[in-house]
């Protein structure tokens, strides 16, 4: 006798019954306050994020000006600050566009 068939046996007696999944909301059907809430949470974290990069990269600074780093990492410094800024913006542009909206 096989593993599954020993398996099988034992559990005959349960039934197995499949019920389908209830439809996970899209996008569209969310309300527009969850996704405000996500977003202002989202904001914040990038704010955070972007203050915290702004004292490394001025760490960053001393460090080159003292050749511990290279000109090519100060760049990727500057590159990620860059990027957190462009994605608050975007979020920032979401925003209000969503505000424009619902009014």
């Amino acid at each position: 006798m096989g593993k599954v068939d020993k398996f099988a046996s034992l559990f005959s007696d349960f039934d197995l019954v499949i019920k389908p999944r209830k439809e996970r909301d899209t996008a569209e059907t969310k309300p527009a306050k969850v996704r405000i809430e996500n977003t202002d949470r989202a904001k914040t974290e990038l704010k955070k994020t972007l203050k915290r990069l702004n004292r490394e990269y001025s760490s960053a600074k001393k460090a080159f000006k003292a050749n511990k780093i290279s000109k090519q990492e100060l760049f990727d410094f500057e590159w990620r600050i860059f990027e957190i800024q462009e994605e608050i913006k975007r979020l920032e542009d979401e925003e209000n566009e969503n505000s424009g909206e619902q009014v």
